[in-house]
């Protein structure tokens, strides 16, 4: 028979608040008024790459996108300076914005996975 598939093991909500979110530093980020605007890079896929250098005039296979942040979404951006925690940094959201601490973790676990999988950060343990 075939191999086995390994689960990937995913970890425990201690472990995911000890991780500590860093920024990706190909990431612009530019104050406007009401949030933060951030722009970075996306490789084009290699099917869609010679209908980007068409329209595009560019031969570069990368395009930049942009991805606007409310204030909450600011104010997490701004937390994360590759120092705190995810733990520490719900817990001033919890503060700031005069949360329950489940609701905090809940409210910036997700928009840290968000902001994960459009590559604008990792996570250390």
């Amino acid at each position: 028979m075939g191999k086995k598939k390994q689960l990937q093991e995913k970890p425990d909500r201690s472990r995911a608040l000890a991780c500590t979110p860093i920024r990706n530093p190909e990431v612009e980020e530019q104050k406007i008024s009401g949030g933060i605007l951030l722009r970075y890079p996306v490789e084009v896929k290699p099917w869609f790459q010679s209908i980007f250098k068409r329209l595009s005039n560019r031969d570069s296979n990368i395009i930049m996108r942009r991805l606007e942040l409310d204030a909450l979404g600011s104010s997490v951006w701004e937390m994360v300076d590759g120092k705190q925690t995810v733990a520490q940094i719900a817990e001033k959201f919890r503060t700031t914005h005069q949360l329950g601490t489940r609701e905090a973790e809940l409210s910036v676990t997700g928009f840290l996975k968000d902001l994960g999988k459009r590559s604008l950060i990792a996570m250390k343990e």
